[in-house]
C-alpha cells in the first residue's frame, strides 16, 4: 500500500494522537465498502500520506473522538469519508492560524482584559478620529501630510481589527467554546 519506511519515518515524527489519526485512516481505507471503491480510497489515502511526509503538521493532533463531536454530519457517511472532512477542517484551520492577523489576534488576546479592552478603544478611536481628519482636510482643501494621516489609519484600523478578534478568541477561550 505504501511505502514501509516512509510510513515509519513520518510516524516517528508525530504524536501519540497522530499516529492513531493515521492508523485509523489507514484501517478505513482497508475496508471493504459500496460507498467508495477501494482504489479511490487508497488512492486518497496515498494522497493524503504524501501531503503527511511534506507537512506533518497537517496530521490532526486531536482525539479522533473530540473532533468528531466538533463536526456535524449531514447525512450518515462511512469511516473513511468523516476522517477525510476531519482531515480537510485540520487543514483549513491551521492554514487560517497561520495568517498574520490571527497570529496577532492570538497574542492580542494573552492579554489581561482591562489592557486588551482599553487598547481596542484607544486604537479604533485613533482610527476613526484621523479618519475623520483626513476627510476633512480633503473637503476643505487644507494643507497636510495626507500620506501620514493615511498610514495611521490604515495601521490602527489594522491593529483594531487584530485586537477585536483577540477579544473574540479570548472570550471563546473564557466560555469553552474552543
Amino acid at each position: 500500500m505504501e511505502d514501509p519506511s516512509n510510513m515509519a519515518r513520518l510516524k516517528m515524527k508525530l504524536s501519540y494522537n497522530q499516529r492513531m489519526f493515521i492508523d485509523a485512516l489507514k484501517e478505513a481505507a482497508n475496508t471493504e465498502d459500496d460507498s467508495l471503491e477501494a482504489k479511490d480510497k487508497l488512492l486518497l489515502f496515498k494522497e493524503a500520506i504524501l501531503l503527511f511526509n511534506n507537512s506533518p503538521e497537517f496530521v490532526p493532533n486531536a482525539p479522533i473522538d473530540v473532533m468528531r463531536q466538533g463536526i456535524t454530519f449531514k447525512n450518515n457517511p462511512d469511516d473513511f469519508e468523516e476522517l477525510i472532512v476531519m482531515l480537510r477542517v485540520w487543514i483549513n484551520s491551521v492554514k487560517k492560524s497561520r495568517k498574520p492577523t490571527n497570529r496577532l489576534a492570538i497574542g492580542f488576546a494573552r492579554w489581561n482584559k482591562l489592557p486588551l479592552y482599553v487598547a481596542f478603544v484607544l486604537l479604533l478611536s485613533s482610527m476613526f478620529s484621523s479618519g475623520l481628519h483626513l476627510t476633512e482636510a480633503l473637503i476643505l482643501g487644507h494643507t497636510m501630510d495626507y500620506i501620514k494621516q493615511i498610514a495611521i489609519v490604515i495601521g490602527t484600523g489594522y491593529l483594531s481589527y487584530a485586537s477585536g478578534r483577540g477579544i473574540y478568541y479570548k472570550i471563546l477561550a473564557e466560555n469553552d467554546f474552543i
